[in-house]
């Protein structure tokens, strides 16, 4: 493993469990179209833009949430809040930081990531 992989996958531990990071390597869905996308994601988002100085895990955690939300990505939004409570943020700080979207993106897509975050709440619990 190179240097990049190495530090994606211990920064990728401050956000899932240690059996979810071995599974993120372990199986692809995506192998057959891309094989290499699993890499990228380890290698970049996490090797080098996750670990970068300045924020820490739960505010990461929470721009992400955000950002996948906004762009509606609905399987990612899941993935995401999962790892938000991992990483240690509070169910309620996360549905805040939803709310706080509705003037920016409409009540539609927090909406759908409520019931999103109530799915895992309830997973989680």
């Amino acid at each position: 493993m190179n240097d990049r992989f190495t530090k994606g996958l211990e920064t990728i531990k401050q956000y899932v469990t240690e059996q979810e990071a071995d599974r993120m390597i372990e199986s692809d869905a995506l192998a057959d179209v891309a094989p290499d996308l699993r890499k990228m994601i380890i290698e970049f988002a996490y090797g080098e833009v996750y670990s970068r100085p300045g924020l820490d895990a739960k505010s990461r955690a929470l721009v992400v949430i955000t950002a996948v939300v906004t762009q509606g990505a609905t399987p990612q939004t899941k993935t995401h809040i999962k790892r938000g409570l991992h990483a240690g943020l509070t169910q309620t700080e996360i549905v805040e930081a939803l709310l706080q979207l509705v003037p920016y993106i409409g009540f539609p897509r927090v909406q759908n990531a409520l019931t999103i975050a109530q799915q895992v709440f309830t997973e989680e619990a």
